[in-house]
Parts: C-alpha cells; structure tokens; sequence
C-alpha cells in the first residue's frame, strides 16, 4: 500500500499541521512546526506516551527523563512515561514517525471538529527529506548492494536500507509486516502475485503480513526508512536474508535488555 505526500490527510491541531495515512493497525504521520517554532503548540505539552519519528527537517529538543537535541536525520525513540516529556523547536521543523494503532480511529470531519482539530487542503510540498539517517548503536549486515542499519526501538525494528543498482531482484519473499517511508530514489514494491507499485522519494508505504509475500525492486539507487514488530520477527514467517541478519534473539531473550529511552 502507497500514500503520496500530497495524498495524506491533513488537519490543523493545536498549531501543529498534521499529515498521516492510516494503513492496517498503523499510520505515518508527518508533522510540520510553524516558523515560530514549537511555543504555544501541542509539542511543548507535557506528554507520557510512546513516539518513533525522525527529524526530517530543522531540529528538536527533547525535555525528559534527560535533555537531547536531535537535528536533521536524527531517528528517535521516547519510552512511555512517567515520568512526562516535551518536545521544543527554536524554528521550523519537520518530523516524521510512526504510530501504532490500538483502536480503530474516527478521523471523520464531524469527529475531528468535535474535537476542535480542523481538517485543511494544503498544497502537495513535499517536506524536505534528509540524506542520511543517524543511527545509534545500530547493527549493520549487508548483501550484495544492499545495506541496512537497524536498531531496536520499544517493541519494533527500526531500519534504514540503502539499495545500489539492480538490487532486491533476487530476494526471496518476505512475509514480516513494515511501515516505512522512501528517502531517496525510485523502487517497486512488488506482491507475490505480480502485482505491484512504485515508490518515490517522500511515499509512505505498509506492506501487510504475508502470504502473499513481498519484495522490494531497484534499478538506480534508492533508501527507505521502515518499523517491523519485534513480535513478527519470532514468528517463522519467510523474510529477507537481512532482516535475519538484522533481527536481535528472540523476545525471551530481550526480555531483560530493554532498550534506551533516546536512541
């Protein structure tokens, strides 16, 4: 499943503009900081939930258990709290995450004004995307033109993948469930079954549990960014040779590593 920029919703909430794309029992979400940066806006809110993203754009601080500026690139991970945490921006900024779904969400315009969000048109801009990805503690593995760094974030893979020429036509079928966003670059994402999508720089992408499996296809060059569940990994459900590489031991084992609360 694909979603454009410009195809995702977008409302106005609390002085942030919010853009997201709903796919399976996740969303990405991209979220947009006025030039003011982050005073007076839902960020500086005190908040004790879970948050995977990435600084796209500009450049964040965090107000927690610690202090953290992350900058353009930078991929983060908050635990839930307490205790309770902040976000702060001196200046534009750009961030973009993932978010589980436990519920099914009412993202219709009635609900959304009820809830004094505003749903808004907004042109097709397409936020900056950085060129790299910074990583922390990260494990690497790499075949043939493909490299990924991943790490562990709460109860999901966090990876980067970057793809040379002519690479993914030889890979197996994977079966494991992502959400992910292109970096950088052009690729086909393409279904057991023959059907298949392409991909551009700033499409956000789901690739749901298999069968049927899945695999990704480039000519030039390309990078994606993407979330698994840890949970699929124990499963013994088809996957890339790196995702085997990549994968920590089982959740029995990881049971007493949690992992850092910023990474």
């Amino acid at each position: 499943m694909r979603a454009a920029t410009g195809e995702l919703n977008a409302v106005r909430a609390a002085g942030l503009l919010v853009r997201y794309a709903v796919m399976g029992d996740g969303a990405i979400v991209i979220v947009e900081l006025p030039k003011h940066g982050s005073k007076g806006t839902q960020l500086e809110e005190p908040c004790v939930l879970e948050h995977w993203g990435i600084v796209m754009s500009g450049s964040v601080r965090l107000d927690g258990a610690g202090h953290h500026t992350y900058g353009p690139g930078s991929a983060f991970y908050v635990k839930p709290g307490p205790p309770a945490h902040r976000f702060e921006a001196d200046g534009p900024a750009v961030l973009a995450g993932f978010a589980p779904l436990t519920v099914p969400i009412n993202d219709s315009r009635a609900a959304f004004r009820a809830r004094g969000i505003t749903p808004v048109r907004e042109p097709s801009v397409v936020a900056k995307l950085p060129a790299t990805v910074h990583l922390d503690r990260a494990r690497s593995a790499s075949v043939g033109e493909i490299q990924t760094q991943s790490v562990t974030m709460g109860d999901y893979l966090f990876t980067v993948t970057t793809y040379g020429r002519l690479s993914g036509y030889t890979d197996d079928w994977c079966d494991l469930p992502h959400w992910g966003m292109v970096l950088d670059g052009d690729l086909i994402l393409r279904f057991e079954g023959a059907e298949m999508e392409l991909l551009g720089a700033g499409d956000a992408f789901y690739c749901p549990s298999g069968p049927p499996g899945h695999l990704i296809e480039v000519a030039d060059a390309a990078a994606i960014v993407d979330y698994t569940p840890l949970a699929a990994l124990d499963d013994p459900a088809r996957r890339r040779a790196l995702r085997t590489l990549a994968a920590r031991p089982p959740r029995r084992a990881r049971a007493s590593r949690r992992p850092n609360a910023h990474l």
